[in-house]
C-alpha cells in the first residue's frame, strides 16, 4: 500500500506537459497519467483442482518530462496488492505473485529522443507489436527492455523496429532475459522485429494493412500479415480483417523444431449499436509459442486460437453499444468459439460474457466491468473464470 500512496503523490505534484526551453522546465512541465484498479480474479473449477482466487488493488502511473530540443524521459510505477485474498484458494496467475503476494516495481525509465518524423526511445518500455504487446489484462501490463524506433516520415506509413533483451511479466519484480519466457535453459536471446503499417489512400472504404518479421537467434523465426477493411453503407458498416502468420525455428532450434502457422479472418456487420463478427482460424502442425501476448485471430477471455496444433477453431461474437438506448457508457457482449484439434484431447468450448460501463460528467474516469467464461472440455475439468474490475483512469 505504501507503494501505491507514493504514486498518488506523484501524481498530485504533475503538471500537462508542454515543449520545454530549459531544463527546469523539462521537468516541471511535464504529464502524468495512469489507472488505479481494484479487481476480483476467481476461476472455479468442476472437480478436484483447487479454485483460484485474488483480490487485489494497485495500478500503473507514468510521468513524462516535456521534450527539451526533442530529448525527453520517461517513467513508470506499477503495483499489485493483496486485499485479504483467501488463504485456501491458489493464486489467480499473474494478477499476484505465488502466494498471493503483492509486488511494486519500476514499469518503465526510458529516454526518448524526436527528430525528423523519427522517435527513437531506449530503456524500460511497455511495447505494442503482433508478436508481443504490453497484454494488459491484469493488473500490471508487461513491460520490456530494449532500443523501439517509430518512423512516419512517408504520408500513411508506420516504420517500426525493435531491439529487446529482457521482459518483466505480470506479476515479476524484476528484469529477466526475454528468452527466459521461452526456457530458461536457453543463455539469454535477444528479439529483433521489424513493422510496416499502411494506410491505403483509397477513398471507397477505409483499408490499412500491416507486416512484421519477427527473430530470436538460434530459437525462431516469425512473419505476420494482416489487413483491414471497412466499408459504410448508410446506417450499415460491413469489416473483415484476414490474418496470415508463420513460425519457424532456427539456429540450433533452442525451442524445439518448429514449423507452423496460422490463418483466417474475421467478418463483420455494425448498425444500430449492434456489431455481428464471425472469425475462424486453421493453425499448422505444431502450436504457437506465445509468452508475451501474442495478436492471434481469436482471443477470448481465457484461451485464444493456436494454442494447439493442427487446430481449426471458429467463433461469433454480439456486442451492443447501449449509447443506441439512450445509455451513454453502456456496453456488452457475448463471445462463443468452438476449438477442435483433431486427434488430441483439446478440443473445448468458450462461452465469454461481458458488461461493462463508463461514468461521465463528475464521475468521468471511472468505470466498472464484469466478465464471465464458460470452458467446457471434451477431456478434462471444465471451469468458469469470472473477472470484476473497478477502474479510475486519469
Amino acid at each position: 500500500m505504501r507503494a501505491l500512496v507514493i504514486g498518488l503523490l506523484v501524481f498530485c505534484l504533475a503538471m500537462p506537459a508542454m515543449a520545454a526551453d530549459t531544463v527546469k522546465e523539462m521537468f516541471t512541465e511535464g504529464s502524468f497519467n495512469g489507472q488505479i484498479k481494484l479487481l476480483s480474479f476467481t476461476r472455479d473449477y468442476d472437480e478436484g483442482t483447487t479454485d483460484q482466487q485474488s483480490y487485489a488493488l494497485g495500478g500503473s502511473f507514468y510521468y513524462r518530462t516535456a521534450p527539451l530540443k526533442g530529448i525527453s524521459f520517461g517513467a513508470a510505477f506499477s503495483t499489485t496488492n493483496n486485499i485479504d485474498s483467501p488463504d485456501d484458494k491458489n493464486t489467480y496467475a499473474g494478477l499476484l505473485a505465488a502466494g498471493q503476494e503483492s509486488v511494486a516495481r519500476m514499469q518503465e525509465y526510458y529516454v526518448q529522443g524526436d527528430w525528423m518524423n523519427t522517435q527513437i526511445k531506449i530503456g524500460a518500455q511497455e511495447v505494442n507489436t503482433p508478436f508481443l504487446c504490453k497484454h494488459d489484462v491484469r493488473m500490471m501490463p508487461r513491460t520490456f527492455r530494449g532500443v523501439s524506433l517509430v518512423n512516419t516520415s512517408f504520408e500513411g506509413l508506420k516504420i517500426s523496429a525493435y531491439y529487446l533483451r529482457d521482459a518483466m511479466d505480470w506479476d515479476d519484480e524484476n528484469f529477466s532475459p526475454i528468452s527466459d519466457s521461452i526456457n530458461s535453459k536457453i543463455s539469454s536471446k535477444p528479439v529483433y522485429m521489424l513493422g510496416l503499417n499502411y494506410k491505403l489512400p483509397v477513398k471507397a472504404l477505409n483499408a490499412s494493412v500491416q507486416g512484421w518479421g519477427f527473430s530470436m537467434p538460434d530459437v525462431f523465426n516469425q512473419t505476420y500479415f494482416s489487413a483491414a477493411f471497412s466499408k459504410k453503407i448508410d446506417n450499415v458498416v460491413l469489416h473483415a480483417s484476414p490474418t496470415f502468420f508463420t513460425q519457424d525455428s532456427q539456429g540450433d532450434d533452442l525451442a524445439g523444431d518448429l514449423d507452423t502457422y496460422q490463418y483466417g479472418m474475421n467478418l463483420g456487420v455494425s448498425a444500430y449499436g449492434f456489431d455481428l463478427t464471425g472469425f475462424y482460424s486453421k493453425t499448422g502442425d505444431d502450436g504457437i509459442v506465445d509468452p508475451w501476448g501474442y495478436g492471434k485471430i481469436i482471443i477470448q477471455q481465457v484461451y485464444n486460437s493456436g494454442i494447439f496444433a493442427d487446430q481449426d477453431a471458429w467463433a461469433a461474437r454480439l456486442s451492443y453499444d447501449f449509447a443506441q438506448a439512450g445509455i451513454k457508457g453502456l456496453g456488452a457482449y457475448v463471445f462463443y468459439a468452438d476449438y477442435d484439434s483433431p486427434g488430441t484431447t483439446f478440443d473445448m468450448e468458450e462461452t465469454d460474457l461481458s458488461i461493462q460501463y463508463a461514468f461521465s460528467g463528475a464521475l468521468e474516469g471511472f468505470s466498472v466491468r464484469a466478465r464471465h467464461a464458460i470452458i467446457d472440455k471434451e477431456s478434462g475439468e471444465d471451469f468458469t473464470d469470472s473477472r470484476f474490475y473497478l477502474m479510475f483512469n486519469f
